[in-house]
């Protein structure tokens, strides 16, 4: 059964769909409004807002010109790395909204957390945001959080749009035969922008939050250059997923974007990758992101890290 927290968190959204209904926004507005809830949406379960351990140390760094963050709960292994990629649909999200993420999987991992400051659309389109992760992997290979010196492991995750670069970035490591992660992990990850997942449809009413309806809208925000949607930098499902690392994905039983994980787990498998999708029952989309205050996204979190640590 879900816990209190959880139903409050699903509450909170239907609430917020009912109340939206039938509002008509311009783009900028749109995108505007999903910035500034990126940080409201924190605390809309009893107005509770993550806070960060006083010894868990934040650093700010410049990745090859990149902007950066060092998160380093206590006890971290600075010479063990993980490269986080936030979410926030391509368009919105800051490492200061998620930094208690940040910290509870450097707790979990016992690594030193690199969050990347990616560049968003629709101001920087596709592929400024992936590149920007292809330079900061690279930069965090040789250098930690006190100084330089190369990692003796680096992992890599992301959620939903981090997940999306997560898998784009794979793919673009393999290619340019650049140094793979050990492992990688990815929540809820987007893979198919063609929107061929049963997932998409079928779930669209019991997701609050998600519409599977705005990802056409949200493709032409963040691909502007008239790359196809089956690009495999794009949609990861359509690459070439042989050899990749370890991989585990984790999606909630109530998103639209369950069987993009479902279906890219499925394709590397058949690749020959040890890859493995867990479906997280009762949970709307990266209920991660409230693992301050929901239970559940907590231990999906430490599932992950626990994951992640195995591998090195």
């Amino acid at each position: 059964m879900a816990s209190p927290q959880l139903q409050k968190l699903i509450a909170a959204y239907e609430a917020r769909n009912r109340d939206d209904a039938g509002e008509a926004l311009s783009d900028e507005e749109t995108v505007a409004q999903y910035r500034s809830g990126t940080d409201s949406d924190l605390m809309l379960v009893d107005g509770i807002a993550p806070s960060i351990s006083s010894d868990t140390t934040v650093t700010t760094v410049s990745a090859g010109g990149v902007p950066c963050e060092w998160i380093v709960a206590a006890g971290a292994d600075a010479n063990r790395r993980l490269f986080f990629i936030h979410g926030g649909g391509w368009i919105a999200g800051t490492l200061t909204a998620y930094r208690h993420q940040f910290e509870a999987i450097s707790r979990a991992t016992g690594m030193a957390v690199l969050a990347v400051d990616y560049r968003l659309a629709p101001e920087h389109p596709y592929p400024a945001g992936l590149d920007d992760c292809v330079t900061a992997w690279m930069w965090m290979r040789d250098h930690g959080p006190d100084g330089e010196g190369a990692c003796t492991t680096a992992h890599l995750v992301g959620d939903s749009a981090g997940g999306n670069l997560t898998f784009a970035l794979l793919l673009r490591l393999k290619d340019e035969n650049k140094p793979l992660p050990v492992a990688a992990a990815a929540f809820a990850p987007a893979t198919d922008f063609t929107g061929a997942s049963p997932s998409m449809s079928e779930r669209q009413h019991i997701d609050p939050l998600i519409d599977g309806t705005s990802m056409p809208w949200i493709f032409g925000l963040y691909v502007q250059d008239g790359t196809p949607a089956t690009h495999p930098y794009v949609s990861p499902i359509f690459g070439d997923l042989s050899g990749l690392p370890p991989i585990l994905v984790h999606a909630g039983e109530r998103e639209v974007l369950h069987d993009d994980g479902l279906r890219i787990v499925e394709a590397a498998k058949a690749a020959g990758v040890d890859a493995t999708f867990k479906t997280l029952p009762g949970l709307v989309h990266t209920t991660e992101y409230w693992c301050h205050v929901v239970p559940e996204g907590l231990e999906s979190l430490n599932e992950v890290g626990a994951f992640l640590k195995s591998h090195g």
